[in-house]
């Protein structure tokens, strides 16, 4: 779990979406990409995150209308960030003590991507598979993959 995150994140596209839109073209934005949460950015600076938890839980569970309701009033604001070199088992000790899903990586200032926890459960498992093949390979001495 020493693998840093920017190797899990890398040539992965970023998705963002703009505090201004409404919830119902942030819905429309996220259909069909196959992710469940995109950074919401102004002016190329992190404001939150929106999820489909928060569109379910702030629009749909309450009525609202998707059409007026703006992303930045159902937004994450000013979420939780990872920096790209810190480790999959620091992102793991983020998300294992909090209530959400999605942690932007940045690199500096910048957002240079968003790791879920899917992304983090399958880097660790890749991890933790490569070094048990490589603990095989040592003690009955098997080939290497």
């Amino acid at each position: 779990m020493t693998q840093p995150i920017s190797t899990v994140i890398q040539g992965r596209q970023l998705y963002t979406i703009a505090s201004s839109a409404t919830a119902r073209e942030a819905a429309q934005y996220l259909e069909g990409k196959e992710v469940g949460a995109v950074a919401v950015v102004d002016g190329g600076e992190l404001k939150g995150i929106l999820s489909e938890r928060d569109l379910v839980q702030r629009i749909i569970a309450v009525g609202a209308d998707a059409g007026k309701v703006k992303v930045a009033e159902i937004m994450t604001a000013n979420p939780v960030t990872m920096q790209a070199g810190k480790t999959l088992a620091d992102a793991l000790d983020v998300l294992r003590g909090s209530k959400f899903r999605h942690l932007p990586v940045m690199d500096g200032k910048t957002l240079v991507g968003m790791l879920s926890v899917r992304d983090l459960y399958v880097a660790i498992k890749n991890e933790l598979e490569d070094d048990l093949h490589e603990r095989e390979a040592l003690i009955f001495g098997l080939p290497q993959l």
